[in-house]
């Protein structure tokens, strides 16, 4: 059985549109038997099934909602993830974010992470990327991972230059004391896990 991806790895935008539609598909099912059922038993719509029916709605709405926001997303191209791969391959990174700020979602193709700073690409042209630069800055910050650099690209041969000029630093001494709550995760690990909290 081949393995689903998981957010921040190539193919999770795809796997996740389909296994949404899957789940969205279910959840209206459910209501909708039990609606024929009350209505087969009773002759009437006026029962506790369909009070039943049109409250189990609600969750499947909810799934309809995952699936609607996804709908226009794709898993990047395989060509494009195996050039992204050769530069990124040795430093923690994830892939196919859609970074959540309060006022716009970022699509973020591709993340690194070394030391201090975090380096991203999107394809969003002529876009502000600060808002969403600075929401990660301050999140990290709020979860006491702090001075971290936070660069977001459009371009991606600048990205990529970046990401081959963070490959060749040096590994920083930066102190750092594990979270309790995920004790196994070192610095860079543990800001990778944070950005994917704030993607969809």
């Amino acid at each position: 059985m081949q393995n689903i991806p998981q957010k921040g790895e190539h193919g999770y935008t795809d796997a996740h549109k389909k296994a949404q539609l899957f789940k969205t598909f279910i959840f209206f099912l459910l209501p909708a038997v039990i609606f024929i059922v009350g209505y087969a038993t009773s002759r009437t719509r006026l029962n506790m099934f369909t009070v039943v029916a049109v409250v189990g709605c609600l969750p499947a709405c909810k799934e309809l909602v995952n699936v609607i926001m996804f709908c226009r997303r794709r898993s990047i191209p395989q060509d494009l993830y195996a050039e992204l791969e050769r530069h990124t391959g040795g430093m923690e990174h994830a892939y196919e974010l859609v970074l959540t700020t309060y006022e716009k979602n970022y699509p973020i193709h591709s993340l690194v992470i070394r030391g201090n700073e975090v380096a991203g690409y999107t394809t969003l042209k002529n876009a502000d990327l600060k808002p969403v630069e600075a929401h990660v800055t301050k999140t990290l910050k709020e979860n006491g991972i702090s001075g971290v650099h936070v660069h977001v690209f459009a371009d991606l041969k600048a990205y990529l230059d970046r990401v081959d000029a963070l490959a060749k630093k040096d590994p920083e001494d930066i102190p750092f004391t594990p979270d309790e709550r995920y004790p196994s995760l070192n610095r860079e690990q543990l800001i990778r896990g944070l950005i994917l909290a704030l993607s969809l």
